[in-house]
């Protein structure tokens, strides 16, 4: 599409894709934990939440051994930390039952479609999580549509403002949409695009480098500053959530 690759091309000239500012993980087990973290914070608290959980549980055995209440401690400064720490616990204690181990390396003989099957049915994965996987660990084809990427795809317009995010088929419309040599570096800068500019509340459109045909699906009128808002030129979603898979 004409406009996703405008995009890619203009952020790409912002960012240059730095990888390594989002300390992804080459191990899919670490990926997996490192991505649960995520959830629902800004990529300053996680990654320093990822630093101190690593300090204190060097292996992923000495976390399963430990108090739940005491990994709850160790990851309060990201947020959501009880929560967090159960789903990692069941994660870790899924993982061991279908493996006899604590390692995801067997997921590197699977096809793409067979490796995200078996990720988002562990729990706390879903297929952003396990795209991110299969893309930092396995170093697959593959475009995770996160939080910061559905924003910005529909505040530009090339997604519907109706647009529904816990729904498989934009996930895929997404993803075919972007050529596989591209989607890598395209997900690195969404991310940080959205984590540094296109923000959710109080985006920096002064100093957006998508400012010029950005609609802003969605801001209010004030921010838009009149600015016509274009339809939907990728996915028509319907309201309604499907009844499967409402993770995000």
């Amino acid at each position: 599409m004409k406009r996703l690759a405008q995009i890619d091309t203009l952020l790409q000239a912002a960012y240059g894709a730095p990888e390594a500012r989002l300390g992804n993980k080459p191990d899919p087990l670490d990926e997996a934990i490192y991505i649960i973290l995520s959830f629902q914070t800004d990529l300053t608290r996680f990654s320093s939440t990822w630093s101190r959980l690593r300090t204190a549980y060097q292996t992923w055995e000495w976390l399963e051994r430990a108090a739940p209440r005491d990994v709850e401690r160790t990851l309060q400064i990201g947020g959501l930390h009880k929560q967090k720490t159960r789903i990692i616990r069941r994660l870790l204690a899924a993982v061991r039952k279908i493996t006899g181990g604590l390692s995801l390396n067997f997921l590197s003989t699977l096809s793409d479609e067979d490796a995200e099957k078996f990720l988002t049915r562990l729990p706390g994965l879903s297929w952003k999580a396990a795209r991110c996987v299969l893309l930092y660990s396995l170093g697959r084809a593959v475009l995770p549509v996160d939080s910061n990427t559905f924003r910005i795809l529909k505040r530009t317009g090339v997604l519907s403002r109706r647009a529904v995010y816990r729904r498989r088929t934009l996930h895929d419309a997404v993803q075919d949409a972007v050529p596989a040599h591209r989607r890598r570096a395209l997900h690195v800068n969404l991310v940080l695009h959205g984590q540094r500019t296109c923000l959710p509340r109080v985006p920096q459109c002064k100093c957006c480098p998508l400012a010029t045909d950005c609609p802003k699906v969605g801001l209010p009128f004030a921010t838009r500053r009149g600015e016509r808002v274009i339809p939907s030129t990728l996915v028509k979603a319907k309201t309604t959530a499907p009844r499967r898979d409402a993770r995000a």
